[in-house]
């Protein structure tokens, strides 16, 4: 690396070093023989440099890969070995019977209303029914008494009242 370093400074120094070329801001006279050679140096060692770089790139990689594997692996055996020591925990068994006993509430609160609900189904259905029988009764008296034939009452004269009552009312002085 100190030669490629020394090689650019020494492009650099042609450059710098390089005369002006009149009326042409920013522009020079270089010795094309003399960059020429210089590249050819800098490509000559290159390669080498490029592939010793991309070799300890790839080690770099490999490397950091591994450490994240291992971070994990060492995470996941961290939790592991964690919900083992909270499974033997006061608070985790604590836990674990309030949620038996919540549950079992729960469970007990559930029956209490499906039997309740289940009572209240069977009155109303007891009443709908009773209701519909005494429908039935009654729509069945009011047909046999439409079928039936009339009733013949006798029928009285009509005369006028001594006591001044319209006729059909009669006192009962029981």
């Amino acid at each position: 690396m100190e030669y490629i370093s020394g090689v650019l400074e020494e492009l650099e120094a042609i450059v710098h070093n390089a005369s002006s070329v009149p009326m042409r801001k920013g522009r020079a006279l270089v010795d094309r023989s003399d960059v020429l050679v210089m590249l050819d140096e800098l490509r000559s060692v290159l390669p080498a440099e490029l592939s010793e770089a991309e070799s300890v790139r790839r080690e770099c990689s490999a490397m950091v890969a591994a450490a994240e594997e291992e971070a994990e692996r060492i995470l996941e055996e961290a939790r592991h070995r964690v919900e083992e020591r909270v499974e033997h925990t006061d608070v985790y068994l604590r836990s674990q019977r309030q949620v038996a006993e919540i549950v079992e509430a729960a469970e007990r609160y559930a029956r209490e209303v499906s039997s309740g609900s289940e009572a209240y189904r069977e009155r109303i259905l007891g009443q709908l029914e009773n209701w519909c029988h005494d429908s039935l009764t009654s729509v069945k008296e009011s047909r046999q008494e439409l079928n039936s034939p009339p009733i013949r009452r006798p029928v009285q004269p009509e005369a006028p009242e001594e006591n001044g009552e319209e006729p059909g009312w009669q006192a009962n002085s029981a």
